[in-house]
């Protein structure tokens, strides 16, 4: 069972009732926690709040995208 799922499962939340507090769909949340979509770091960390969770103990770095910005001088 994936870190995701078992977090949410243990924080007390169907797939449904997760997906409902995040304002995501179901079958989005669940790609998540299958690993078939990567997330932004935001969207990583709501998922861990939610599951009273810090980011990093429910996903891999990899798992979800940081963007740099980098500012350009006109």
């Amino acid at each position: 069972m994936s870190l995701p799922k078992q977090a949410r499962i243990n924080a007390g939340y169907s797939l449904e009732g997760a997906a409902k507090k995040l304002n995501i769909s179901g079958g989005y949340l669940s790609q998540i926690e299958n690993g078939l979509r990567q997330i932004s770091a935001d969207r990583a960390r709501e998922i861990a709040e939610l599951y009273n969770k810090q980011t990093d103990e429910i996903f891999l770095p990899s798992r979800y995208s940081i963007r740099e910005v980098n500012e350009c001088t006109a």
